[in-house]
Order: C-alpha cells, then sequence, then structure tokens
C-alpha cells in the first residue's frame, strides 16, 4: 500500500470510529434526563433555602451528576465533557449563565427576601432548561464531530 492509501485508510477508521461513539449517544433513557433534571433543579432552588438546605441540594446534585456519568460510561464506554467541542461549548456555557442567572434570582428572593415559591419555581425552570440545554447541547456535539472528517 502506498502512503496515500495507507493515509485514506486512518482517515476512514477514525470516522468509522467517530460514527460509533456518536452511535453510542443516540438513545439515553429516560433516568438520565430525569437525573440531570432533578441535579439542574436541587443545583438552583438549593440556593434560595437557608444554607444547611443549600448544602445538602448541592451535595445531592453533584451525586446525582456524578451517578450518571459513572454508570453511562460504564454502559456505553463513552463520555464527553460539556465544554468541547467548539459548538458544542457555547451551549454549555449559555446553560451554565442561565442556570447561574437562576440561582441568583434564587438567592435574592427567596433567601434574602423571604419569597418562599421563587427557589421551587427556579429549580422547576432549571429542570426543564437544563434537559433542553442537554439536547440542544447533543445536536452541536454531532454537528462538531462530524465536522471534523
Amino acid at each position: 500500500m502506498s502512503d496515500t492509501q495507507d493515509a485514506k485508510a486512518a482517515l476512514e477508521q477514525i470516522r468509522q470510529t467517530r460514527e460509533q461513539a456518536l452511535g453510542k449517544m443516540n438513545y439515553w433513557p429516560w433516568w438520565y434526563d430525569a437525573g440531570y433534571a432533578l441535579a439542574c433543579g436541587l443545583l438552583v432552588a438549593g440556593q434560595g433555602f437557608p444554607t444547611a438546605i443549600g448544602m445538602v441540594c448541592v451535595a445531592v446534585a453533584i451525586a446525582i451528576l456524578v451517578t450518571i456519568m459513572r454508570v453511562w460510561q460504564g454502559r456505553t464506554g463513552v463520555w464527553v465533557n460539556g465544554y468541547a467541542p467548539r459548538r458544542a461549548r457555547w451551549a454549555a456555557f449559555g446553560l451554565a449563565a442561565i442556570l447561574m442567572g437562576l440561582m441568583g434570582v434564587s438567592i435574592w428572593f427567596g433567601r434574602l427576601q423571604g419569597v418562599v415559591w421563587v427557589p421551587f419555581a427556579n429549580g422547576f425552570a432549571a429542570a426543564v432548561l437544563g434537559v433542553a440545554g442537554m439536547r440542544v447541547w447533543m445536536r452541536l456535539y454531532r454537528i462538531d464531530v462530524r465536522s471534523l472528517s
């Protein structure tokens, strides 16, 4: 085989490997969405509660995220952090900015102003936005990976 044929074969192998990895990410079970939504909701709502409750919310949210990551990686052999590649990175940063804004609102109105329903409403909004943001990220991730060819 010539160097050109070797290079083409290597590139084709890379493309096939990427497609296999993406294929493993085409479906995710209900518990993935539910866990991610719950974690986002707890992270946001917890900021509006008294400190002790807020700390428990954050700890539970982190435990949920770590569990999702480990179980998913164990089942599929694939885990990608949210901040790569470039198009998908901006979806992750955008979602993080929205969630941090909701956290601020939870702190201001929930903890400081004592409006009891605000952390709950913000937590629910964060749960819905978290799942929607995850779906947008996944779409952009697929575009990014396929454009690397």
